[in-house]
């Protein structure tokens, strides 16, 4: 029940908003009520001006170890939470990775006025020092708005200019304190979803955009190819290692479910994290997806 009652905490009223970006005709203008899924920027907000990040003379992570482990902060929305969730389930109280969950249900990068991200950021930055951040966040920015009395589509270029340059300035108080960046994609959505796949796509384009800029320092994980069928098609039941069916989406076709779905992302990401950086995370949690082969921590 506890992660229920997380993602329901940021139930945020009503707000002004400009249309749903599903790419389906004109935006119409309009009040919405926003729900604890989904928020919508504030009108009106100065622009941020584009800033190209730092280079940072790191190269690569170095092995963690028992004494020494890992630390990961992981900040995003409800997703964000899911995938926090999943990594504190697997790398369990013993391991050579220590998670730190700070995502935030019904946050974003567009409404600031609900959550800041860029100022909760820096204060866990300097709190908590990791070694690395992973972001995984979007669904809630999937909006046209107006900003300086001008429409912003969502997916123009203004938009990607704009939305872009927040994506720039949490990469960048990463860098600046001295962690890496992971920005985790978010994962095929369903039918019935209220995330369209057509802005999920511009949403994964942007992060990976913005991520390839400075390969050494940043990384973005495609989960693109999780949560699919046999026939590639989304679905909410997988079969775990041990030949099991589970339940890995939310009956909204949007979240990802507890345990297994939890579990499913996070061994992906720490698998491919491992991979890329050529270091050994090991586990000492749960581990229903044995095919990652994410090594067992030896006892104390």
């Amino acid at each position: 029940m506890a992660k229920v009652v997380r993602k329901m905490a940021g139930v945020v009223g009503v707000i002004a908003v400009v249309g749903w970006a599903s790419g389906c005709g004109a935006p119409a203008t309009g009040t919405v009520a926003a729900t604890h899924r989904v928020s919508a920027p504030a009108a009106k907000r100065r622009r941020t001006p584009v800033k190209r990040r730092s280079e940072r003379p790191q190269m690569g992570l170095p092995q963690p170890t028992l004494a020494h482990p890992l630390k990961i902060l992981v900040i995003g929305d409800s997703l964000g939470e899911d995938l926090e969730y999943g990594l504190m389930d697997i790398t369990g109280t013993h391991s050579n990775v220590e998670v730190i969950g700070r995502a935030v249900g019904s946050s974003g990068l567009l409404n600031t006025n609900f959550y800041n991200w860029p100022r909760a950021l820096n204060e866990e930055l300097a709190q908590y020092h990791p070694a690395l951040v992973m972001v995984m966040m979007g669904t809630n920015d999937a909006w046209s708005f107006y900003q300086d009395n001008q429409y912003v589509q969502f997916g123009s270029a203004l938009w990607r200019r704009d939305y872009g340059a927040r994506v720039v300035q949490i990469i960048n108080e990463a860098h600046h304190a001295g962690a890496r960046v992971i920005w985790v994609g978010l994962p095929v959505m369903g039918p019935n979803a209220d995330v369209p796949n057509t802005s999920v796509a511009t949403l994964n384009n942007l992060f990976a955009e913005e991520a390839r800029l400075h390969p050494q320092v940043d990384t973005f994980i495609s989960t693109w190819s999780l949560f699919r069928n046999a026939q590639g098609q989304f679905t909410e039941y997988l079969t775990d290692s041990e030949g099991m069916t589970v339940v890995v989406r939310d009956p909204d076709e949007l979240h990802i479910a507890p345990p297994a779905g939890d579990e499913l992302i996070a061994s992906y990401v720490l698998a491919t994290l491992g991979r890329l950086e050529h270091i050994s995370l090991c586990l000492s949690g749960s581990d229903l997806w044995t095919q990652y082969h994410l090594a067992r921590c030896s006892a104390k």
